[in-house]
């Protein structure tokens, strides 16, 4: 654990201490981390429409926001946020003694257990006095303690990245996350795909049409009819400590490496120039390193991501759901297929259930890179894959829709009445 921040954390020790002696009432709770901090000036850009509706409708609302410890990329917390960073802090020692007692990796049942103790302790000691209606979290951060505070609010789980049959935050085996369903907790989704496939896919009927709403989000898409220049990549990495397995992030290093130095001769001979961004949660003190020593390849991890793909032409990945973002720009992906963890193959997620239109941009071989760059020179040919990733992305993401998000919060309102 490394805090990079100490004036969060003195900010965030400052609020929650008051808050023991304070009372706080809020309609909305926004819950997030600090790694989605990616937009214009490190705004939220999946809970800024969100909030700009709060803001426009007299809604009182608090934006609570955790710092990612091991993150690679310096994501700050935002100014208008509340660090949360104090409190995670306590649940971390809380949970290193409670597991003092376990000489075992806990099942399911007893980390259930565990967080729900730690969520009722918290309570009585800083949330006696917090109050809110709706709480609206990404990676549906801290359910249970929002649960435990406010039994009777209605606690929402946005999605924040792609969703799949198989996906254990949504699906797994046809089954949501337990926590979730112990929790009620509601799903907002980027569009009506989404919402079909987890009510389709669900055995269990937790995914209803009254619990799952199709909200949209907050993306800038531009539809390029025509682009001459080709030779300019994004290549979205994966590594991130989040994979238990260390040869995971040891296979994506080795095909990443060798794929690049297979095809350098061709690369630099016709001007390409590769840019190599890490995956946000990527850690340098818990990950191995990529070493490419090639004038043609360079990192950015600072640039926002939609600012970084504007520039370029193509994007590269394993399964990345950068893809989606190229997609919105009209940019194509190049899928690599070459990993044998099935996370990382593009086929279940990205060909069998979201249809992805353009089946001839996959790496099954170090050789396939440059057969298929030379096929998207063709300027016609990167036209036409061009507008097919565009309007498939159309489909998948759909833009805000303040109308539905408003409607559901009036719905939950009504029920404080």
């Amino acid at each position: 654990m490394l805090v990079k921040d100490w004036k969060s954390v003195f900010s965030s020790m400052s609020y929650f201490i008051k808050l023991i002696f304070t009372v706080k009432k809020y309609d909305v709770v926004f819950v997030s981390s600090s790694f989605f901090n990616r937009g214009d000036g490190g705004n939220n850009y999946l809970l800024s429409p969100m909030i700009k509706y709060c803001q426009n409708n007299d809604l009182s609302y608090i934006i609570f926001e955790d710092t990612y410890f091991r993150s690679y990329s310096e994501y700050k917390i935002n100014d208008e946020s509340t660090p949360l960073v104090f409190i995670s802090l306590i649940q971390i020692i809380l949970r290193k003694l409670l597991n003092l007692k376990y000489k075992k990796p806990l099942t399911e049942n007893e980390i259930d257990s565990r967080e729900i103790r730690i969520a009722n302790f918290l309570k009585k000691i800083f949330f006696r006095k917090f109050h809110s209606k709706v709480y609206i979290t990404l990676i549906w951060n801290n359910i249970s303690l929002w649960r435990s505070i406010s039994p009777n609010a209605c606690i929402v789980d946005y999605q924040h990245g792609t969703i799949w049959n198989g996906h254990h935050g949504y699906l797994k085996n046809g089954h949501p996350p337990k926590v979730k369903k112990i929790n009620n907790i509601i799903t907002l989704v980027h569009s009506d795909f989404f919402k079909r496939l987890l009510i389709e896919n669900d055995k269990s009927r937790f995914y209803t049409d009254s619990s799952v709403h199709a909200v949209g989000m907050n993306k800038t898409t531009n539809q390029i009819s025509s682009i001459k220049n080709v030779k300019k990549i994004l290549f979205t990495l994966q590594i991130a400590p989040d994979f238990n397995e260390k040869q995971v992030n040891e296979k994506s290093v080795e095909i990443v490496q060798k794929l690049l130095n297979t095809n350098t001769k061709f690369l630099q001979k016709n001007n390409y120039q590769i840019i190599l961004r890490h995956h946000p949660r990527y850690s340098k003190f818990n990950c191995p390193d990529i070493k490419i020593d090639h004038e043609y390849v360079s990192f950015d991890n600072k640039t926002p991501l939609t600012e970084l793909l504007s520039s370029c032409s193509i994007h590269i990945t394993f399964s990345s759901t950068c893809s989606l973002d190229a997609a919105m720009l009209s940019i194509p992906s190049i899928f690599i297929d070459m990993h044998s963890h099935w996370q990382f193959s593009p086929n279940d997620i990205f060909f069998k259930q979201y249809k992805y239109p353009c089946k001839d941009l996959v790496i099954r071989n170090f050789e396939d890179l440059e057969t298929i760059l030379l096929k998207l020179e063709a300027n016609m040919f990167f036209e036409s894959v061009s507008n097919d990733v565009y309007k498939w992305s159309k489909d998948l993401y759909h833009d805000f829709n303040e109308t539905v998000f408003a409607d559901f919060l009036t719905n939950e309102f009504k029920k404080w009445n």
